[in-house]
């Protein structure tokens, strides 16, 4: 018996010494989600501001929305509105430190909307360093409620651009902006920084 325990505690021995240290997995450091969403959030954010050209819109069909405006096929829509960012909110509540509430106005032809989304971290950014760097629900942000919706609204609305989730993508230098639609008929929108 003594002689089994013995051969056991060299051939453990062994095992142990045989082991490269390369081959020891060491776990990677817990990343606080909070920390690094509002961390994700300062570095953005300052790039935000401003006027926003939406340049080129990807649209494909989807009925019933997109036929009520008469898209019938994929299209891509130019320089169709503009985006002016003039107020993000993050520092009033706790939750919008990792979660910034965007607020300005849209410009679609001859008229202008108060719109807005909250600005949501990206897990993926967050833990592997990968895909968009937020998301938020794009919608009006009409203060009255007695507001009457014009035709020019229903538009945006049936193209999916009102009312819809998107991805959100920031160029390193803060010029461009890239939005992939996640449910609707707009599959993406470039934004260029006027």
């Amino acid at each position: 018996m003594t002689k089994i325990k013995y051969l056991l505690f060299l051939f453990l021995c062994a095992a142990i010494f045989a082991c490269n240290k390369k081959d020891i997995l060491v776990p990677e450091p817990k990343i606080d989600f909070n920390t690094a969403a509002v961390k994700l959030m300062d570095s953005i954010r300052p790039d935000l501001y401003g006027t926003w050209q939406m340049q080129e819109m990807k649209v494909v069909l989807s009925p019933p929305s997109t036929a009520e405006i008469g898209i019938h096929k994929d299209t891509v829509l130019k320089n169709i509105a503009t985006l002016s960012i003039n107020q993000i909110d993050y520092d009033t509540n706790e939750l919008y430190r990792r979660r910034n509430d965007v607020t300005g106005t849209l410009t679609f032809g001859n008229k202008t909307y108060p719109v807005g989304f909250t600005m949501n971290a990206s897990a993926n950014r967050i833990y592997h360093k990968t895909g968009p760097q937020v998301f938020g629900l794009f919608e009006y942000r009409f203060s009255d409620e007695s507001h009457v919706t014009e035709k020019e609204e229903m538009y945006l609305i049936y193209l999916t651009l009102i009312g819809e989730n998107f991805e959100m993508q920031l160029s390193d230098d803060g010029r461009l902006m890239q939005w992939k639609g996640l449910n609707g008929a707009i599959k993406g929108i470039r934004l260029v920084k006027k």
